[in-house]
């Protein structure tokens, strides 16, 4: 006699959703490693996001070292150049308009202790025919210039009223000019001497304009 067939049980599955824990875990993983490496490729492999060098100067070594004056942190930049000129420079910007008038003040120390005080401002006009004009004028005598920061009081030195009396230098670079005036509280005893010193300071500052006029 043959009995009722017999069911044979298939293979027992697992629960559904019993593994998505560890799936979930493996995702997150994946995701902290290729954080990693994304981080570390960015920051050029040290494991850090910022790069030390990129904070430091990109001008070029000189003969003196100059550091910015603490009351002026930062260039100052404006468009209304005729605002701060005097004389015939004055009357030519009041004319012909230029584009952006930035200014700084640094300074640097000499070997006998004194403290020199560098103006440098950076004059950028419309075009380069203008520049040459007004390059031209600034170089000659009486007629006047842009204001350096201690002429026109926005730093403070004690016994100090212009650097206007110091070392002069000027240069054209296309559409800009750039001028820097330096000088001392106390002259040396050769006042020719003194001069043609503060002029050589000026003259190693144009190495600054560029991070000057942005």
């Amino acid at each position: 006699m043959v009995g009722p067939p017999v069911s044979v049980p298939g293979p027992v599955g697992r629960p559904r959703g019993k593994n998505l824990p560890f799936k979930a875990l493996g995702l997150v993983a994946v995701a902290l490693v290729a954080a990693l490496i994304w981080l570390l490729i960015d920051s050029g492999g040290s494991g850090n996001s910022a790069d030390p060098s990129a904070t430091r100067s990109t001008v070029p070594a000189g003969e003196f070292e100059f550091a910015k004056n603490e009351q002026i942190p930062a260039p100052l930049r404006d468009t209304k150049c005729v605002d701060h000129a005097y004389g015939a420079v004055k009357d030519f910007l009041a004319k012909t308009q230029c584009a952006q008038l930035a200014r700084q003040l640094f300074t640097t120390m000499l070997d006998d202790g004194r403290t020199v005080y560098t103006s440098i401002s950076v004059v950028r006009m419309a075009n380069a025919q203008d520049a040459a004009k007004f390059k031209e004028l600034t170089s000659a005598d009486g007629t006047g210039n842009v204001n350096d920061l201690v002429r026109e009081g926005t730093v403070k030195v004690p016994d100090l009223k212009t650097l206007a009396s110091g070392g002069f230098a000027s240069k054209l670079q296309d559409r800009e000019v750039v001028i820097v005036e330096s000088d001392t509280v106390k002259h040396g005893p050769d006042e020719a001497e003194h001069n043609r010193l503060m002029k050589k300071v000026s003259e190693d500052a144009f190495r600054l304009a560029g991070d000057v006029a942005g």
